[in-house]
Formats: C-alpha cells, sequence, structure tokens
C-alpha cells in the first residue's frame, strides 16, 4: 500500500512549480511527503529534457529503483515532466508509469489502474499547489512555446504555448501575498508573449500592472522573457512599477547576427543592445536611488554549429556594451527532436567550446566586478535563503547572490538591511545593520 511519496525534480522553475503541484494532488488523497527516496512508497522523477545532464542523473537512478522493488512490496515509480519520445522510450523500461503532467488530476485513477480518456482536456494548473517555501513563490502564467529556437526542445517536450487566464494568475498570486510571501516569480518560456485566454487584450505589461496594485510587501520578478516581445510598454511599465525588483533576464544566446539568424532569434546584435539601452534609461529616469541601476543578465551558447572564433568573438564584444550583471553559459550541445539535431552538424570542438566558455567567464567576470562597484559601502535590502557555515546568503532586490554576517538567529525568509562590505565579480558581501 503507497504511503509516502517522494518527488524527485531536475530543470527549471517551471519544474519546480510542477512539483508543488504534484505534492498537493498526493496529500489530497492521503500521502504523505517523504524527506529521503529511501522511505518512500511512490517516487516521481519529473524530468527535464532539454538539458543532457538531467537525462544522465535519471539513468544514474535506476538501480536504486531495483534496491526499493526489492526492500519495499508495492513500490512504483513515475515518470513525468518535460519529456522528450526518444527520452520516453529510454526509461519505459525502468519506471512502472510514464505520464503526462497535463494528466496531473487523473494520477489516482491511473495508480489505481483505472481506464481515463485520452482526449479529454485538462488544466493540472488548477490544481492549488502544495509551496515548497513559506516566502519565495512560484507562479506560472503559461505553459509551452511557439518560437522553434532551432537548438531548443521546448516546443517539443512542453508543447505549444497555452496562457492562463488572468484571473487564475491574480488569483494564485494574491493568495500568497495575503500569506505574507516576501517574493513572487511569474514563470513561464517566453512570459512576454502573454496574451489572456479569457480577453486578449489583457498582455503581459497588463499582468504586471494589476500585480503591483495587489497590496503586500512583496518582490515581484519573472523568467524567461523573448527580446522579440520587449515592448516600449513593456519596459515603461516595469520600471513604473514599484513591487518589480530591478532585475531582468533577457536571453541573448549569441552576438553574432549570423549565428542568431540560424537560431532563429528573430532580431539583431544592434536591436538586442537598443533593448538593453531602453530598460536601463526607463529605469534611471523612472526610479531612485539604487532602484535605477536594474541588473541585467542574459543566457549565451558558446559553440553553436558552425561559429567560427570571430563569430565568439562578437558575443564577447556584446557582452562589453552590453555590461551584463550575470550571465549563464552554456556550450552547445543538440537535444533531440530539434531542428538543429535534425539538420545540422555539431562541429565545433569540444576543446573550442571550453575555451570559449572560459573566456566568456572571465569576460563577465570584468564587466560584473564593474557593474558591482556602485553597490560598495551602500545599504540596500536583501531576502534571506538559508545559513551556511556561520553566515547567511540571501539576494538583493537586483538579484545579487549576497554573503551576509549577522549575528542574529531565525531570520531565514525576512528581508534585512545590510551594508556592503565587499564587492566580487559576480557577487557582494555584507553585514547586517
Amino acid at each position: 500500500m503507497i504511503k509516502k511519496y517522494f518527488i524527485l525534480t531536475f530543470g527549471c522553475q517551471m519544474n519546480e512549480s510542477d512539483s508543488e503541484r504534484m505534492a498537493s494532488l498526493f496529500e489530497s488523497i492521503g500521502l504523505k511527503q517523504s524527506l529521503e527516496i529511501e522511505s518512500a512508497d511512490l517516487v516521481i522523477v519529473n524530468m527535464c529534457s532539454v538539458r543532457q545532464s538531467a537525462v544522465d542523473r535519471i539513468l544514474g537512478i535506476a538501480n536504486k529503483f531495483k534496491e526499493l522493488r526489492q526492500k519495499k512490496k508495492g513500490f512504483k515509480a513515475i515518470l513525468t515532466g518535460c519529456m522528450l519520445d526518444p527520452d520516453k522510450d529510454k526509461f519505459i523500461k525502468i519506471f512502472d508509469f510514464v505520464l503526462n503532467k497535463e494528466d496531473l488530476e487523473v494520477w489516482p485513477q491511473i495508480l489505481a489502474g483505472e481506464g481515463i480518456s485520452s482526449k479529454k482536456k485538462r488544466d493540472y494548473l488548477k490544481i492549488t499547489p502544495k509551496q515548497s517555501s513559506s516566502f519565495q513563490g512560484f507562479v506560472p502564467i503559461s505553459n509551452g512555446c511557439d518560437n522553434f529556437c532551432t537548438y531548443c526542445a521546448v516546443p517539443y517536450a512542453r508543447g505549444r504555448l497555452i496562457c492562463r487566464k488572468h484571473t487564475d494568475i491574480l488569483k494564485e498570486v494574491k493568495m500568497l501575498a495575503e500569506k505574507g510571501y516576501k517574493e513572487i516569480w511569474l514563470l513561464g518560456e517566453n512570459v512576454n508573449s502573454y496574451l489572456s485566454p479569457a480577453d486578449k487584450k489583457i498582455n503581459f505589461a497588463d499582468i504586471i500592472r494589476r500585480i503591483d496594485k495587489i497590496k503586500g510587501d512583496f518582490w515581484l520578478r519573472f523568467t524567461s522573457p523573448h527580446p522579440k516581445d520587449f515592448s516600449d510598454e513593456l519596459i515603461e511599465t516595469l520600471a513604473k512599477s514599484p513591487k518589480f525588483a530591478p532585475y531582468i533576464n533577457l536571453p541573448a544566446q549569441s552576438g553574432d547576427d549570423e549565428i542568431l539568424h540560424k537560431m532563429n532569434r528573430p532580431y539583431s546584435s544592434k536591436k538586442y543592445l537598443e533593448v538593453v539601452r531602453k530598460i536601463r534609461k526607463s529605469f534611471a529616469e523612472n526610479r531612485v536611488g539604487l532602484e535605477k541601476e536594474v541588473a541585467i543578465s542574459t543566457d549565451i551558447i558558446v559553440g553553436f554549429p558552425t561559429e567560427t572564433k570571430k563569430q565568439f568573438l562578437n558575443t564577447v564584444k556584446l557582452f562589453n556594451l552590453a555590461k551584463f550583471d550575470m550571465a549563464f553559459i552554456a556550450q552547445y550541445s543538440p537535444r533531440p527532436q530539434s531542428h538543429c539535431y535534425k539538420n545540422m552538424k555539431d562541429d565545433v570542438k569540444k576543446v573550442d567550446k571550453r575555451l570559449r566558455h572560459k573566456e566568456l567567464t572571465e569576460t563577465l567576470r570584468l564587466v560584473g566586478l564593474g557593474r558591482n562597484k556602485v553597490f560598495l559601502n551602500k545599504e540596500i535590502s536583501v531576502l534571506i535563503f538559508e545559513k551556511y557555515k556561520g553566515y547567511y546568503l540571501g539576494r538583493s532586490r537586483q538579484n545579487k547572490a549576497i554573503k551576509i554576517f549577522s549575528k542574529k538567529e531565525n531570520i531565514i525568509g525576512e528581508k534585512i538591511n545590510v551594508r556592503v562590505i565587499k564587492v566580487l565579480p559576480l557577487s557582494l558581501e555584507a553585514e547586517q545593520v
């Protein structure tokens, strides 16, 4: 008999949010959450086919399932999440069930051996999540993507773009605000392409404006946007919405126009830099103090098929011009079902990918240090996330990683004021004031 469940989550914040809804469902039918995999009767692996590393890790836990089946009669394992067809085929023998998250509400019937209709449309996002944090909340506003970037597997793993009703989004945000949540993230593969299915006139900028009016002391953030959909209306709305924390992740993927075209990213490096310029200008004009200092991070792929050294150096140039605060740099690897996987040879040597990754990281460190110097000796607000080896770790409004020295206890999940005493290339150090 299944009494305890354990969820193992791989991938992005969207998957983390999905796992919260899975936990809510299982607890609604009387199961209890296990803190470790060994004591669970039911293990759910919420996977991510978008990155090969996550796929490899799932293959690595196959032996653990064998052990648990030998020790526990009736042990079951479910695979779900962002799944590409080739990965499903790999895991079908390891798991008892391979289930779509869209059918989450009928999982109990499936586990019980009951038949269900595969044609019925279901909305698993209507399930109220069991929040894994008492101070940081994730609210999906859409699911899937219609962009079909040539390197990306998301449209195949998560499906085409489906937006939630704006009323459902606002209701969920309001619920978190009423519970005193300190930070709320809006999630989607392309958040700024949002249009409410209940009213097509309500776009992402409207969602931001409406959330900004909700009562509560919380920071609002979102991920991930697309540069092509970053309108002047959205930029002005963000700058004029006090609850929106001044941090934007704006994925560039490359700084070379030819590579961007091959990636099916419909903008040039010049257009991208123009969006960055408009964002910085709007925050400088509409905010005060350090709120003017909007932090911008990016996502980059090095070693994309056919990328030359010269083309890579255009990405280095982009870093120097955009002056990113942070960057998430990935070495290209082909993902099954994507356009590149089917049509483009992975022709950049691994050693060149590693060298480019290293060079771009060094550029980021130099640029990041320059960006961080403005915070030295300044007093800022920080949300505390954890305690580690005698000090606390937190994030500022600009989403800067901060190491905090404080003698106070029980401040995890609290906002505190600190003074920055040291700046590093990608983080800050501070003491409580």
